[in-house]
């Protein structure tokens, strides 16, 4: 590395205070170009220190910035701090610290930075460009709060200054949408409906038009923005010569979320004598029991966020994937630029986004003939792949509570409940104003319905008086538990669908808890869903194709307590033998429907199913050491992802005991044991302290974390600890075997002048190992002893007397001085 030669006059002068500001810039650039990001830390702060200047408050900004990129979140939040306290006008400064206290999950702390710049800068208006990114990044964040009102009036602000703003205009009509504001479309200042509607994002147009034509039109705006043309195409054409079909999934909602509720059965059930299943995810790590679950059935599962577009793709081509199934369309998060790299000879989409995606490199999308008849074709760009019965999967193992009462869900005893828990932004004025004259044609009926927002329920509230029903006839459901969530629906009597976006997961929950669903079937993929699934579990007659119909229909069987009672009963009987809930058989039709474009080279054999057997063989109970059996006690059951460094010590234990999960060795250079080796479901041969940032990557999504005696042999675990907690994707937790430092036989040794253990390259006691572990980040949550033979008295006698001597606590040294080896379980958030 080719240092300055004038660093150390740069640091002279900064020391005296005679460097001038422009020389401090650009000497710490310079530094930082050099990647010795530290050492221009060092030369801000010591210009700070030792200069008085007016300009101080710029440094302080710069040397906030330079803390944050090395990781120093607190560093640089009290550098923003010192800045705005120099500079109170200083508006950069305060964007950057609300931008900071996001990133560390300090989101009220972040609103306040930013709504402190409304507040306290007086002349904002002569500086509208910050004026905007103020209220753009307030609407922002109060909208991921779901503060909606809050978030739709700082965007409004941010529009009457700035009315050029297309994607704010796309997150002002969503907002309008979730709030049931309507009409949705309304100009204001220089907005107007034509740029509104031009601006609406593909999701929220499959609520906003029930044209085809112009929810095709919405995709190919969002193509032509957002998604950039691959200088190349990786996959080869004629795809490759694997026995078995390798399938990826491709989404960010592997993780409680409605993609996962209907497709984690499917990954459990998956044919492994005809598929190989890997995901690539960029999915939050929730720690829910269904993202476990989902996690747990994959093959291989592989983490893409810190991956850029083109390294995921790449990625995705190193595993030489048949067929990328993409289950995450245009929705929130999309990452359309890896399908146009092509990384797979065959790449659908499926669930995500139920309508047309028009990404380019997307050949087809899975339906069925009713939610993708042959007249709505020309408004896809991707051709459809049409599943014998429908087009969604669900789950079977999906629990329902037990049944709650009317009460306590504040329903009414005798009256006739109709229900619509789809999501608000789904409700129409048209769909509402049916359900009104629906609830004026039943009497004693209610609408049950969902809103998060406050503002919402309002407006619900006031849209009902406004249309002469009393506000009380419709009432809210709270959030629940997913088995509670399900067991309500059997309090209703009739769900009432959306149009023109049906309910998909949500019209399925519904009938899995037993609720008959009413629906009024439209020209568009989105607005059939619910046709598809009502045909499939046998009740076609509740499909209607018209709103007089819907409307008709509503009313009428709200009337007919009989007649609602016999569908149910039909439903309760049609259940769990219609193509609906029959997840095998679905699985099955499917995975024939792959294999029939999979493309394969001339003369591949077929699968060798012996050879995929072996492959799935559950390991047999391992001989393990009293070590080892204490280290798995520890390992809290349900785990699917674990990584050793050390080999693979444990993975014949574990993996008998949690066969589906995912368990990394890395075994070089510690002196990796390579019994078990086999047992292991991938391997790193490398150097723990020498991985790549492609092994970070692939190691980022473990919960856990193993040290078989190998902490101590790293040349710095403090280092690789602060590495380890700063790539973990989620809770990472830590088991570790460690070797007591102070053990009185190793005691012994030292005093006369012997090492037992060269490999120990550190020496650790009970309360060195804590402190480590406490630096990180860690909250030690178990710390269990290992005990060998006991000290010969005249040994206990001279340790405490060397305690004494070195004003320690004489009974705790000798307590400290037992344990052979330390066990620890330890977490970090």
């Amino acid at each position: 590395m080719n240092v300055p030669a004038h660093t150390d006059a740069l640091f002279r002068q900064a020391e005296r205070g005679v460097l001038p500001l422009g020389e401090l810039f650009q000497g710490a650039q310079t530094l930082v170009e050099l990647g010795m990001q530290q050492e221009a830390i060092r030369l801000y702060a010591t210009w700070i220190a030792h200069t008085a200047s007016p300009a101080a408050y710029a440094a302080c900004f710069n040397l906030a910035v330079a803390r944050g990129n090395v990781g120093d979140d607190a560093g640089a939040a009290r550098d923003y701090l010192k800045a705005i306290e120099l500079a109170p006008g200083f508006v950069e400064a305060r964007l950057n610290l609300g931008t900071l206290y996001e990133r560390m999950n300090r989101p009220d702390d972040a609103l306040a930075a930013w709504q402190s710049i409304l507040a306290d800068i007086p002349d904002l208006a002569a500086k509208p460009a910050l004026h905007v990114q103020a209220l753009n990044n307030l609407g922002r964040l109060c909208e991921i709060r779901k503060r909606l009102p809050e978030a739709l009036d700082y965007l409004t602000r941010s529009l009457e200054l700035d009315p050029d703003q297309p994607k704010v205009i796309t997150h002002w009509v969503h907002l309008r949408q979730k709030l049931c504001v309507w009409p949705v479309y309304e100009a204001f200042g220089a907005v107007t409906v034509e740029e509104q509607r031009r601006h609406t994002s593909a999701l929220a147009m499959l609520g906003a038009s029930p044209h085809p034509a112009e929810q095709l039109a919405a995709s190919l705006n969002f193509v032509e923005r957002k998604v950039h043309a691959a200088p190349e195409q990786l996959a080869p054409p004629e795809g490759y010569a694997h026995r078995r079909i390798r399938i990826g999934y491709l989404s960010s909602d592997l993780c409680s979320h409605a993609v996962s509720i209907l497709t984690a059965e499917l990954y459990e059930l998956h044919d492994r004598a005809r598929v190989e299943v890997y995901a690539f995810s960029w999915s939050r790590e929730d720690n829910s029991p269904l993202r476990a679950r989902v996690v747990g059935a994959m093959d291989h599962y592989i983490r893409i966020d810190r991956m850029t577009d083109e390294e995921a793709a790449r990625c995705i081509r190193s595993h030489e994937i048949d067929i990328l199934v993409d289950l995450h369309g245009l929705t929130l998060g999309a990452r359309a630029d890896i399908l146009g790299w092509r990384p797979a000879p065959v790449q659908l989409t499926w669930l995500g986004f139920p309508g047309p995606t028009a990404v380019p490199g997307i050949d087809y999308v899975v339906a069925d003939d009713f939610v993708l008849p042959p007249e709505l074709e020309p408004h896809f760009t991707e051709r459809p792949l049409r599943m014998p019965h429908t087009f969604q999967i669900n789950d079977r193992r999906r629990a329902i509570g037990a049944t709650p009462t009317r009460a306590a869900n504040g329903l009414p005893e005798g009256a006739f409940v109709f229900c619509s828990f789809n999501s608000n932004f789904k409700v129409t004025p048209e769909v509402f104003d049916s359900w009104m004259r629906i609830l004026k044609q039943v009497p004693d009926s209610v609408l049950w319905m969902v809103a998060d927002s406050d503002a919402t329920r309002a407006n619900l509230v006031r849209e009902a008086e406004t249309r002469g029903v009393a506000g009380s006839r419709l009432l809210f459901a709270g959030r629940v538990a997913p088995a509670d969530y399900l067991a309500r629906f059997r309090l209703a009597d009739l769900f009432l669908d959306t149009n023109p976006f049906n309910g998909g997961t949500t019209a399925s929950d519904a009938l899995w808890a037993g609720l008959p669903v009413l629906t009024w079937a439209g020209q568009t993929f989105c607005s059939r869903m619910a046709g598809s699934l009502l045909r499939a579990v046998g009740l076609p007659e509740l499909v209607t194709h018209a709103l007089e119909d819907y409307e008709a229909l509503a009313i009428a069987l709200g009337n007919d307590r009989p007649r609602m009672d016999a569908l149910r009963a039909r439903l309760a009987a049609n259940r769990d033998a219609s193509p609906l809930f029959d997840t095998p058989r679905f699985v099955r039709d499917y995975e024939d429907l792959l294999a029939t474009v999979v493309r394969r080279p001339a003369g591949v054999e077929p699968v060798d199913e012996p050879a995929v057997a072996r492959l799935q063989e559950v390991p047999p109970p391992a001989q393990l050491t009293l070590q080892q059996e204490s280290m798995l006690s520890l390992l809290r059951p349900g785990m699917h992802s674990i990584v050793e460094v050390g080999g693979a010590t444990l993975a014949q234990a574990w993996r008998a005991r949690v066969p589906n999960s995912h368990y990394i060795a890395i075994s070089a250079a510690v002196g990796a044991p390579a019994a078990n080796a086999g047992w292991s479901t991938a391997a790193i041969e490398r150097d723990a302290e020498l991985l790549t940032d492609a092994d970070w990557q692939q190691l980022a999504a473990a919960q856990c974390w193993l040290f078989p005696e190998t902490l101590e042999r790293l040349r710095d675990p403090w280092t690789f600890l602060a590495r380890l907690r700063r790539q973990a994707l989620g809770p990472v937790e830590l088991v570790a075997c460690v070797n007591n430092g102070q053990h009185w036989l190793l005691q012994t040794l030292l005093a006369a002048g012997n090492m037992p253990d060269r490999r120990n390259l550190h020496l650790f006691t009970r309360a060195s190992l804590a402190a480590l572990l406490a630096d990180h980040g860690f909250t030690l949550i178990a710390m269990t002893t290992v005990n060998a033979q006991q000290p010969p008295q005249i040994v206990l006698d001279a340790i405490r007397a060397l305690a004494a001597a070195a004003g320690a606590d004489p009974e705790l040294a000798v307590q400290d001085a037992l344990p052979y080896q330390y066990l620890v379980r330890a977490i970090a958030a």
